[in-house]
């Protein structure tokens, strides 16, 4: 397949994992409501474990050609980006976390700390989407399908030694 191809799809499925995110922020419940329906934004999680195998082949494709040393240097360099943003990451989790349970604590009626906490205890929580599904976690799964496709390169090329 062509270059120009492989890149039109990769655009394609970004472009739909754009739209994942997308809808995974959005069906973020307010901390004021009350939502016992589960979370169905998880459901896109299953669509991005797939695309990650789709990104990391034309990732292969495209940099059929680029120099192993260019490819030792993103392999080195791609995963302090990753371990930053994780660290970012983590951070406005916490912040957001912090900023639910006190609006939560401050509601009548509401529940006290063991509800708030049992609704922000983990990202997969209904009221916490918009830190799993945002701009930087985008990033840092794009990064993470090229870092991939990066080190299944470098094998590659070990098992040739033509190269």
């Amino acid at each position: 397949m062509n270059k120009k191809r492989i890149g039109w799809m990769m655009g394609l499925g970004f472009g739909v994992c754009i739209g994942i995110f997308y809808l995974g922020n959005v069906m973020t419940v307010q901390p004021e409501k009350i939502s016992g329906n589960g979370n169905p934004a998880l459901i896109g999680l299953f669509l991005l474990f797939f695309f990650i195998l789709f990104f990391m082949l034309g990732w292969m494709e495209l940099m059929a050609n680029v120099r192993p040393r260019l490819l030792w240097y993103g392999f080195v360099f791609i995963p302090m980006l990753l371990v930053a943003g994780y660290r970012c990451q983590m951070n406005a989790f916490d912040r957001y976390r912090t900023y639910v349970t006190d609006i939560v604590l401050n509601q009548e009626g509401r529940g006290g700390l063991d509800y708030a906490n049992s609704i922000t205890s983990d990202v997969f929580s209904i009221y916490m989407n918009n830190q799993l599904f945002n701009v930087n976690t985008f990033f840092m799964y794009v990064g993470l399908t090229l870092w991939i496709g990066i080190a299944l390169m470098l094998l590659n090329t070990k098992a040739k030694p033509d190269r």
